[in-house]
């Protein structure tokens, strides 16, 4: 499985994401990386959401994973692979 499509980033996480393990990237409102995570979908969207960490990210979208082992790695793949092309991490890696 690939990053899902773009889903709007609010509160209808609670009822629309899934509280399973996988990586997660949000974008802004044209839909460029501003952060990737990983961990339980919809329990780290909304602790993201709720403690404002992000203010910049109007989207979301994640891939699945069986393990926290593959969660990590695609998430480092995804930051090492943003950071070649850029030359920095997303904004919101950088912070927190």
């Amino acid at each position: 499985m690939v990053l899902s499509q773009w889903w709007t980033y609010d509160h209808s996480i609670a009822a629309y994401s899934p509280d399973e393990l996988g990586v997660y990237e949000l974008g802004d409102e044209a839909e460029i990386t501003v952060y990737y995570g990983s961990g339980k979908i919809r329990t780290r969207l909304l602790d993201h959401l709720n403690k404002k960490e992000c203010p910049m990210a109007r989207y979301y979208r994640f891939e699945l994973f069986r393990t926290e082992e593959e969660c990590r790695a695609k998430e480092q793949q995804l930051l090492d692979n943003y950071e070649k092309k850029h030359g920095v991490l997303p904004m919101y890696n950088e912070r927190i």
